[in-house]
């Protein structure tokens, strides 16, 4: 992982805590729905305030692919071109 991968990772797992009750350690295979407990109501939530934080605009197709950790960055990045 890259220095901007690794902060842009650092941030998400910020936001992720904030978004869920499970206290596990967040890693890049970390699945989001089964391991964060984060349902599809949350999940829209999550994808609409990094959205925000990274002014960005996820295709919906794109957004639906999103099951772990790992591959939230991975958009990201993508849609940003980091």
């Amino acid at each position: 992982m890259n220095q901007k991968t690794e902060t842009m990772f650092d941030q998400i797992c910020g936001i992720l805590r904030a978004h869920t009750k499970v206290d596990t350690k967040i890693e890049p295979e970390t699945l989001i729905g089964a391991d964060l407990a984060i349902d599809s109501v949350e999940m829209f939530d999550l994808v609409m305030e990094i959205e925000e934080q990274y002014d960005i605009s996820f295709p919906l197709e794109e957004a639906s692919e999103i099951d772990t950790v790992q591959s939230l960055v991975t958009a990201i990045e993508r849609i940003t071109n980091v």
